[in-house]
């Protein structure tokens, strides 16, 4: 189906193709990108509805052409592309820094779980058990780090790209890729950071912050209250 649109055969239709058809070759890298299988960001659409499209476009480049995917495309960009980019930017660091920030907050529950432990073995009087158990959570500065791509490219790099990126969707050969490999697990954690200028996006953090600090005050009330129940085991 695809050759047949590249070599502007006549599709079964009952309408003849239109003569003039102006930006065809726009039209026909739009076709290798979108449209045809094994395009670099194919779009996910039927074999009906690909199939009725390509007769369409071999007909003409009117915009009315894809009126019968027009639906669909928008349902995926809506309901499937739109949430997981949102779900991806979210995420304000990368992934040694996240990784940190997990191992971190792993290490202080673990430690003040075995602290209140201790503490109620102890003959520590049971206040001081409540006051181990506060969360100290620190809010963050609505930043994020710089994309690796970001911490290397210019100011010229992003046309360049725009020309290549309608034949191949993959980074893995862009020259930022081996300079960021190099850099070491220090540096990676403390990147650059930059302030997040989308408003919906740091409303969606300050969200997700609020819900972090209920269910971590909720979770800490309860473990408090369980050691602070406890009678003093006076081991030491």
């Amino acid at each position: 189906m695809y050759a047949y649109f590249l070599f502007g055969c006549r599709a079964v239709t009952d309408h003849p193709a239109v003569t003039i058809q102006p930006y065809r070759e726009e039209m026909s890298r739009i076709v290798t990108t979108y449209i045809a299988d094994g395009g670099a960001r194919q779009l996910n659409l039927s074999s009906r509805e690909r199939n009725s499209l390509l007769r369409a476009l071999a007909q003409t480049t009117h915009p009315s052409a894809f009126r019968e995917v027009m639906v669909s495309v928008e349902w995926s960009l809506r309901c499937q592309a739109h949430p997981h980019f949102i779900r991806w930017t979210i995420c304000n660091g990368n992934r040694p820094r996240v990784a940190f920030a997990r191992g971190l907050g792993v290490f202080t529950i673990l430690g003040g779980i075995v602290m209140g432990i201790l503490m109620t073995l102890s003959n520590v009087p049971r206040g001081f058990r409540a006051l181990s158990a506060i969360p100290l959570v620190l809010h963050g500065m609505h930043h994020r780090h710089l994309r690796p791509w970001e911490l290397f490219t210019s100011e010229d790099e992003p046309t360049l790209y725009s020309e290549k990126e309608a034949t191949r969707n993959s980074y893995e050969d862009e020259p930022w890729v081996a300079r960021y490999e190099k850099r070491n697990i220090v540096r990676k954690i403390f990147d650059r950071e930059v302030w997040i200028e989308e408003p919906a996006m740091r409303q969606i953090q300050d969200t997700i912050f609020v819900q972090s600090m209920i269910g971590a005050v909720v979770v800490s009330g309860i473990m408090a209250a369980i050691f602070v129940a406890v009678p003093g085991g006076g081991l030491f």
